[in-house]
């Protein structure tokens, strides 16, 4: 029982002397991602408004975010993994085009899909020798944030040959989109009442001055994303 007891002890001490030299660090980041490196599959994505498009179809997503962190290392200055929370604000964009021929008229339209949730991360980093100045890192993440954000679709029609037009703008809460995703596809979202996010990263990150860091990374996030921030260790 003692040397069960002194085990104990010896282990909570580590731990507490861990903790003890612990530091924390605070950081903004911002992140951009466009159609050379952002995987999606045009024909899942497309709005009711194009299903009658016969001919080719455009589809080019692009967005950005940026968010605030807080992460804490427990090792300290040296130390090698880390644990980060943040509040991220999300911008996601896609423009669509196409065309079709119909009764010897082609028509042509355009629209534009923005959704803006925004989610709270939890990430989990380990920089790779971390002694050096200038070091990589690579990490995975998971969070989730309320369906309370926006969609807005707006399709225009033109007539080329009698040069009608028309503009059509649809307008639903980030809740709805998700249900015209459930009858579209067939599938039920519904039991997950949250906008989930799931990523990897791999990155580079350097002290600039003593305690001022920045970074770079790029992360498989439904697709490639491109990341910077910089960062205050205290």
């Amino acid at each position: 029982m003692k040397k069960l007891l002194l085990t104990i002890l010896f282990i909570v001490s580590l731990t507490l002397a861990s903790y003890a030299q612990g530091q924390w660090e605070i950081g903004l980041h911002y992140a951009t991602w466009g159609t050379s490196y952002f995987g999606v599959d045009t024909e899942d994505n497309i709005p009711d408004a194009f299903e009658s498009y016969s001919g080719s179809l455009k589809f080019d997503p692009h967005g950005h975010n940026y968010g605030i962190e807080i992460r804490f290392f427990p090792g300290g200055k040296h130390g090698s993994f880390s644990l980060g929370i943040s509040y991220e604000r999300n911008y996601f964009n896609a423009d669509i085009s196409g065309s079709y021929t119909e009764g010897g008229n082609t028509i042509t339209g355009a629209g534009d899909i923005k959704l803006t949730p925004h989610s709270f991360n939890l990430d989990f980093r380990w920089d790779i020798i971390p002694r050096s100045r200038i070091h990589p890192y690579i990490g995975f993440g998971f969070g989730a944030g309320p369906l309370n954000g926006t969609a807005t679709l707006t399709t225009v029609t033109k007539n080329d040959n009698t040069g009608a037009m028309t503009t059509q703008t649809e307008r639903l809460t980030l809740r709805e989109a998700i249900k015209n995703i459930e009858e579209k596809n067939d599938v039920n979202l519904s039991f997950i009442g949250v906008f989930p996010i799931a990523y990897m990263n791999l990155g580079l990150r350097g002290e600039i001055v003593d305690s001022i860091y920045a970074l770079g990374e790029i992360a498989f996030y439904d697709g490639f994303i491109a990341r910077g921030g910089i960062s205050y260790r205290f």
